[in-house]
């Protein structure tokens, strides 16, 4: 039995049914397309496939920190994004400890973490960047080995 939680709920689901679940929300994400603040089947940005994820888990987590998001949130605030994740579960350390449903954040631009997805496995994720879909990255590509700054945890 796995447990996940938020807040003050527990949710239980055995590991097979979990990984079900998980798959069923995979094909309904993947092909959306990036959309600026997009937090719907319309269109997401990498935040919006997280939130979409849990919610389809019956979790909920925040839309957003609650300020107005620009283009270039992250050139006015650059800790915003990570000041926000820090408030969500634990952190796992190395990208070796990911597990399913960990919510792995990497640095794409300078040294500004930008960027977020949700672990589908031990090494797969699911994310979407800008000009493209929703879709399945690794950590097992150096790139995303070399961006990846952290993670954070939301299962017990």
């Amino acid at each position: 039995m796995i447990n996940l939680f938020y807040a003050d709920k527990d949710f239980k689901y055995d590991e097979n049914s979990l990984e079900d679940k998980i798959e069923d929300i995979i094909y309904k994400l993947k092909g959306i397309p990036y959309e600026h603040n997009g937090r719907s089947m319309d269109g997401v940005d990498c935040w919006g496939v997280i939130y979409l994820f849990f919610k389809e888990l019956g979790i909920n987590l925040p839309v957003n920190d609650g300020g107005y998001i620009s283009d270039e949130w992250y050139k006015e605030n650059p800790e915003r994004y990570i000041s926000s994740l820090e408030k969500l579960g634990e952190e796992v350390g190395h990208y070796q400890n990911l597990k399913v449903l960990d919510i792995p954040y990497f640095n794409l631009y300078k040294e500004v973490i930008t960027h977020t997805s949700v672990m589908i496995s031990d090494t797969y994720f699911l994310h979407v960047l800008i000009d493209k879909e929703v879709d399945i990255g690794t950590i097992d590509r150096r790139f995303w080995r070399r961006k990846f700054k952290g993670a954070r945890r939301i299962i017990i």
